[in-house]
């Protein structure tokens, strides 16, 4: 199933847009977790279909609120590293966002991880650039999870950075402090490169208010809602 997790501006209260997720429910072992399936699938090959179906869903519910003229976020999918092996993959989502409508370029993104830029090559990520080209915006995802983030940043347009939750998963008070600073200083590296900036894994007040005020008034996370089915997400937030 199709998920919807919000990303609310926290200076007006408004979602400013959702990420889709998916989630499994199996009929006899309930909920499996993505960290089960998601490699299996990237193993056997198969990842590939999953990040099709997630395109397809999330421009079907577009195109479906944009025809009865209802209010409609920005909604970003996550590609895997391996997409960027399977051409045809690619040439799908490229020869949709050349025949789809003008709305739906502007609403859905594309998110990919610091550490599947490494994996994918130079080669492969002009593939990326292809999709940003042609009207999709890149989200760069846990941005200071891996080992090179200021080199992706020098070598790869994005439009979107989305600063690692693994930065507020800490409860001592001298690591909570240093993260802080981190968080600050990528917040102030974005707006000189004129890119917008998303903080995930908020779960407090707290971490709001400091955040807000180093200049991040975006956010994803528990504080505002976990990942929900989309009639919920539609109901609730648009």
């Amino acid at each position: 199933q199709v998920f919807y997790q919000p990303v609310v501006d926290a200076k007006t209260g408004k979602i400013a847009s959702a990420e889709a997720l998916v989630r499994w429910f199996h009929e006899t072992k309930g909920f499996i977790s993505p960290g089960q399936f998601i490699p299996a699938l990237e193993k056997g090959g198969y990842i590939s279909e999953l990040d099709r179906y997630m395109v397809r869903k999330v421009i079907e519910c577009l195109e479906q609120r944009r025809k009865e003229s209802r209010p409609a976020v920005p909604v970003s999918v996550n590609l895997s590293w391996m997409d960027f092996y399977d051409e045809n993959m690619l040439e799908w989502i490229v020869s949709g966002l050349q025949c789809g409508g003008k709305e739906e370029k502007k609403m859905i993104r594309f998110e990919i991880t610091e550490t599947s830029l490494a994996a994918i090559g130079e080669n492969h990520t002009r593939m990326l650039m292809r999709l940003r080209e042609n009207g999709a915006k890149i989200l760069l995802d846990d941005f200071g999870s891996g080992y090179s983030s200021f080199n992706t940043l020098k070598d790869m347009d994005v439009d979107v950075l989305k600063i690692d939750m693994g930065f507020l998963r800490t409860t001592r008070p001298e690591r909570i402090e240093r993260s802080m600073s981190i968080i600050n200083t990528i917040i102030s590296l974005t707006k000189t490169l004129g890119l917008s900036v998303i903080t995930e894994g908020v779960e407090t007040k707290e971490q709001i208010d400091k955040l807000t005020q180093m200049g991040c008034g975006i956010y994803q996370g528990y504080y505002f809602s976990k990942p929900i089915p989309v009639d919920q997400f539609e109901d609730t937030y648009l």
